[in-house]
């Protein structure tokens, strides 16, 4: 599976599938996390912000590789409206306006 969905939100991966289900799984928790505690959804930078920490973390830590995969986070909420980001499997992400990720892109 390419496409996940989230609550406001949709994510498409490209790279190693079980990583991505890891990713998309620390995804679905942070964004329940933030409902309980805030009664909200949580604001799709700030879900982006959250899981590009984790991935970065894992260039660094010892002893783990870096995360395969690079995504795209289609999502929506009350502030921004509709918004794309994509992120590689460093933990560097950016906002755009129509982009792609995968071999055949």
């Amino acid at each position: 599976q390419y496409l996940f969905s989230l609550r406001d939100m949709a994510c498409s991966v490209a790279g190693i599938t079980s990583d991505a289900n890891v990713l998309t799984n620390e995804l679905r928790l942070i964004a329940q996390r933030y409902l309980l505690q805030y009664q909200e959804p949580i604001p799709c930078e700030q879900l982006v912000t959250a899981l590009c920490d984790i991935k970065q973390a894992y260039t660094q830590l010892g002893g783990k590789r870096p995360f395969g995969v690079s995504l795209l986070y289609i999502g929506w909420d009350k502030h921004y409206g509709f918004q794309l980001y994509q992120s590689d499997p460093s933990g560097n992400y950016g906002g755009w306006k129509a982009t792609c990720i995968g071999n055949s892109a």
